[in-house]
């Protein structure tokens, strides 16, 4: 967040005012382009997003020329969540373990409970925005019932790396309950479990990599009963509301 306080700006106005006679109109011009340029330092710096909300004297959207000049302040809300998306997105997508691709490829985002097919940089600042992978077996490969080529956790490890880059947003690993779509090899959303669930017996460790412990068994948890409607690890972002 940068904040630009009017009193700062205008003393340096104040004299060029009293040099070349600026009308009222103009010192509010020259100190809403000095509050748009500091915001653009920072946005080419780096140290700031290109996505950002303004809001002058506490009227959110309104133009940098309305400031009162007496004490007023300019104040950009900038958004990390559009950015925060795409890289997590990305990490999901290069992380999956790859054999026909389709695991890979089943990585979707959902924006406030609807399917998004747009550029992730088109995500609105306040959105609540889900990552989640929609075949059948994307459970078993993150909670590590199915032996793959990577380690399990790869929602976890997608929200760590996320923290790590924007720590402002706050980043869940929830499991949801998907009510319509369709996976990448066109299979309706949600998938019904078919049959009683097995556990693997399988644990993995950074040391001894994939070990089995014990064979795999009938599970007896009621989430995993035939006919139950299977839930999908996915990570949720937001962000707190700054207006």
């Amino acid at each position: 967040m940068a904040r630009a306080r009017m009193a700062d700006v205008l003393r340096k106005q104040i004299i060029v005012s009293a040099r070349a006679s600026l009308s009222s109109a103009a010192l509010h011009k020259a100190a809403a382009d000095a509050c748009r340029a500091n915001r653009d330092e920072l946005i080419a710096s780096g140290r700031a997003s290109s996505t950002f909300r303004t809001a002058v004297d506490g009227h959110v959207g309104a133009d940098e020329e309305s400031v009162n000049l007496d004490g007023g302040i300019v104040r950009y809300v900038f958004s990390y969540l559009a950015q925060a998306v795409a890289f997590a997105l990305e990490y999901c997508q290069t992380h999956s373990p790859v054999r026909s691709g389709a695991y890979r490829d089943s990585w979707a985002v959902r924006v406030n409970g609807e399917w998004w097919t747009r550029p992730a940089a088109t995500i609105q600042p306040g959105s609540t925005v889900e990552i989640v992978n929609t075949m059948p077996y994307a459970r078993k490969i993150d909670t590590g019932g199915q032996k793959t080529s990577i380690p399990p956790g790869i929602v976890e490890a997608a929200r760590q790396a996320a923290m790590k880059q924007y720590p402002t947003l706050k980043i869940a690993r929830k499991f949801l309950t998907l009510s319509d779509g369709r996976d990448a090899r066109g299979g309706r959303l949600p998938y019904i479990l078919r049959a009683q669930g097995i556990e693997s017996g399988l644990t993995y460790s950074k040391e001894n990599k994939w070990e089995r412990l014990r064979k795999p068994r009938r599970s007896n948890r009621k989430d995993r009963q035939a006919g139950q409607v299977m839930t999908y690890p996915a990570l949720v972002l937001t962000e707190p509301s700054n207006g």
